[in-house]
């Protein structure tokens, strides 16, 4: 076999006894006395994770003791048919304990018809078949002892709540086969990295609900009632983590994937090259019969011309009458009918910033902005790839230029930079940022854009600017036509048609800040209400395009926050450790470089 410039290639000369191999490093063929070394430092790459693992076991063989269970070990072998045992049990016992309580009205009702839904589908045990198997490490091993010990912790002890099951149930689709996959690329250290850090995330989130389970029950009940959402909101933080390192681990395999492909793809060219030279003679064959037939249309020609000026102008008469029903808009003629500032959103912006840098900040400022950079749900929202919705409670002073609003602009002004660089080039994902800052026109005697109504209106414009050349002349139409001014209903339905009309690449990024400052009079904070409700149900509909929606305020908004499910509110400390700020250029390249890996993990 050779390649085209007549070279043979060496994947096609191995032969038993020959000794050739396929080298992982270098990405060819080799002898196999010339294969690379393997070089990985496995000791320094899995230390945290044989760390985690300890602490997992640790805590497991602490709870299994005071049941007088057998201890887990690292050396012996459990497997997921055990987890499925364990699930069932755990089912047959609470599921009997929810059945005697024929109250189900209260919130204890609803955790029990959460558990039930467990139950129903077998939630993590149906699909645990599915999960990694055992592996070199022990890692899968003490996974399973894990989860056994967590399901016999919620037997045990009666204590159920519906995000643990929910956690439970999402924990297969974020483990997947790790163990496997990372066999397939032994020699790529990244893939062992990011699979450690998976195991990290899996590991430790397991120890905390254990660690609960291990409170007794007077402790356990006592503590719901003082602090109800303080084990919740660590347990949502620990799932926030692992989203975003399950992810991370499935970006790199799709690019060692994608280099595999490669390789096989040049192996494919030498096959072809090959196969033409066999085909030569058969070729010229059908070069010889195309000529005669080619001779034989040439003296059809005049009748071909006659037959597709007709058909010309058809089209040409249909053109014209399709012209008369829609006119050819263009989106800069809707956006000046309808009087669009473009830089309305980019000054407000960039004021916040500046304002920010010429005052002197408070500690308890730079407090609140650095755990509002380094909150695991806040970077889980935005770099997960997948739809998703929050509301910010900053619970800060009520100040227009407060903490919530400059880390919002901080956002948006990197979201802006990205679009302005890689807007325009074919890629799967498409950022589309789109915000408004509520706090910057809050006067409704001078500032026209105070109304809830404006605020519709500026983020149905930016999405037309935004995603120019996406949007075809009918949807334009509709807009043009049917928008009406100060109408909430009738704008929030063309945001609704621009946004639905979006292929699968587009992300649309949506962010309100300051709803604290609309809230009164009372005609305006209804208004505000119909545009957020309006928002959320888009996101809870779904379409081909995703969505990632951010509320945000620097007090407490209770006027919207029934529109919300529980781990979709996020509220800040009241009390932080003051320190100084972050430098804001570090954070905003910590940004982008999050979303060059959700982009990149996509083509």
């Amino acid at each position: 076999m050779v390649k085209l410039d007549g070279v043979h290639h060496p994947a096609f000369c191995g032969r038993p006894g020959k000794g050739i191999v396929f080298d992982g490093i270098k990405k060819r063929w080799v002898l196999e006395s010339d294969g690379s070394d393997c070089t990985i430092p496995y000791d320094d790459i899995y230390k945290t994770t044989f760390e985690a693992r300890d602490q997992l076991i640790k805590t497991s063989n602490k709870y299994r003791e005071k049941l007088k269970q057998p201890l887990l070990d690292v050396n012996a072998s459990h497997d997921w048919k055990e987890v499925e045992e364990s699930v069932q049990l755990a089912c047959t016992g609470l599921d009997k304990l929810a059945i005697k309580d024929k109250d189900v009205s209260g919130s204890l009702g609803r955790l029990k018809r959460a558990y039930r839904s467990l139950c129903r589908n077998a939630g993590a045990g149906k699909t645990a078949t599915s999960l990694i198997p055992n592996d070199s490490f022990g890692f899968g091993s003490v996974l399973c002892g894990g989860l056994m010990a967590v399901f016999t912790a919620l037997e045990t002890t009666g204590q159920y709540r519906g995000e643990v099951y929910n956690t439970l149930e999402e924990l297969p689709q974020q483990l997947k086969d790790i163990a496997a996959d990372v066999s397939m690329y032994d020699q790529d250290e990244e893939i062992h990295r990011r699979a450690a850090a998976l195991y990290v995330a899996a590991f430790k989130l397991l120890n905390h609900m254990l660690l609960w389970f291990m409170k007794s029950s007077m402790r356990t009940g006592v503590k719901l009632l003082l602090d109800p959402t303080g084990y919740m909101e660590r347990l949502r933080e620990f799932q926030a983590d692992l989203k975003m390192t399950s992810q991370s681990f499935e970006a790199r395999l799709n690019k060692l994937s994608r280099e595999t492909e490669l390789e096989t793809l040049q192996l494919s060219y030498s096959s072809t090259y090959a196969i033409h030279n066999q085909l030569q003679n058969l070729t010229q064959t059908i070069r010889e019969e195309r000529g005669a037939r080619l001779e034989a249309m040439e003296a059809l020609k005049p009748l071909l011309e006659m037959v597709f000026e007709v058909r010309q102008k058809k089209e040409s008469v249909r053109g014209r009458k399709r012209s008369k029903q829609v006119s050819n808009l263009e989106p800069e003629t809707v956006l000046e009918h309808f009087l669009y500032e473009p830089d309305l959103v980019v000054d407000d912006s960039l004021n916040l910033l500046n304002r920010a840098k010429q005052s002197r900040r408070t500690s308890q400022d730079s407090g609140r902005l650095n755990a509002l950079q380094s909150s695991h749900r806040l970077q889980a929202w935005l770099t997960v790839d997948e739809s998703s919705l929050l509301f910010l409670n900053g619970r800060a002073d009520p100040q227009p230029n407060s903490a919530v609003s400059f880390f919002t602009a901080q956002v948006f002004q990197s979201l802006l930079r990205f679009h302005d660089n890689y807007g325009k080039e074919k890629s799967v994902i498409k950022f589309i940022p789109v915000a408004f800052f509520c706090g910057q026109h809050r006067d409704q005697q001078t500032d026209v854009n105070s109304d809830p109504g404006e605020l519709a209106m500026s983020l149905l414009l930016q999405l037309i600017d935004r995603t120019r050349g996406d949007l075809d002349d009918a949807i334009l139409q509709r807009c043009y036509e049917k928008t009406r001014g100060g109408n909430i209903d009738s704008i929030c339905s063309m945001l609704e048609l621009v946004f639905t009309s979006l292929s699968s690449q587009a992300m649309v990024v949506i962010m309100v800040d300051g709803l604290r400052f609309f809230a009164q009079p009372a005609e305006r904070g209804r208004g505000t209400r119909e545009v957020v409700s309006r928002l959320v149900e888009l996101f809870r509909v779904g379409s081909e395009a995703r969505v990632k929606l951010l509320f945000s305020s620097p007090t407490r908004c209770e006027y919207l926050e029934d529109l919300f499910e529980d781990h979709e509110l996020l509220a800040m400390p009241r009390e932080l450790a003051g320190g100084r700020m972050k430098k804001p250029h570090k954070f905003e390249s910590s940004l982008e470089e999050s979303l060059e890996v959700i982009r990149d993990g996509a083509t």
